[in-house]
């Protein structure tokens, strides 16, 4: 309980400056370019971007999707996310108030859940992922894109990290255990040589259950 207030006041302290942190790691524009290659010309329906945040991945995503939803836990980072997503005129997006263990939407609402570098801020990364998988609709994808493991402390201590990356493996491991095939793998090195940066990895899971005339998720509860 001590953990998640200290993470809401640091959230709420971050909310305006939190596009400036991603200075370690590929260039945002890189990023996203592999984020659409990796999902492909495929169309989305519903679309949930757990862990919002300012909202770029709805900023990003929402546009070819027929109902997108944000979901995060501060209050803060949903006002910045609102003010971002009307200044690029998506009034559509939905955004929602809520906990990642715990998310407020029926099962198999979703045929594209995102959890974009939310997941080195968990003390249980393998719950949210299972919470995710469960929201999915039959043949529905599990985008997670973090780091790769990095030995670089003061993310812990100034930045509220409590995981320093992930391995491949690792991520690859708990979307099986929540039922997903992990289809994709892809890493991103960081622009330039120094000890002091981040790789971007992506990992992409898919719901193998046939898609059939089965509506798609049950109304939100």
């Amino acid at each position: 309980a001590q953990r998640a207030q200290a993470a809401q006041i640091f959230f709420a302290g971050l909310a305006p400056e939190w596009d400036r942190v991603r200075s370690l790691h590929a260039p945002d524009a890189a990023v996203e370019a592999a984020i659409l290659d990796a999902l492909g010309p495929k169309p989305v329906r519903h679309l949930l971007d757990l862990g919002t945040g300012t909202g770029r991945m709805l900023q990003l995503l929402a546009p070819r999707a027929a109902r997108a939803v944000g979901l995060d836990a501060s209050h803060a980072m949903l006002s910045v996310a609102r003010a971002n997503l009307e200044k690029a005129g998506l009034t559509k997006a939905e955004l929602r108030q809520g906990d990642i263990y715990a998310p407020p939407f029926a099962r198999g609402g979703f045929d594209l859940v995102v959890i974009h570098q939310v997941l080195h801020y968990l003390d249980d990364p393998a719950r949210a992922l299972g919470e995710a998988t469960r929201l999915l609709a039959p043949g529905g994808r599990l985008l997670v894109v973090d780091f790769a493991p990095h030995a670089l402390e003061f993310l812990r201590e100034n930045q509220a990290h409590r995981r320093l990356g992930f391995a491949r493996g690792q991520v690859a491991g708990w979307l099986a255990e929540a039922g997903l095939e992990c289809t994709l793998t892809r890493d991103l090195a960081p622009p330039g040589t120094e000890a002091e940066q981040l790789t971007v990895s992506l990992w992409l899971g898919q719901d193998r259950r046939l898609v059939t005339d089965w509506p798609l998720g049950e109304p939100d509860r």
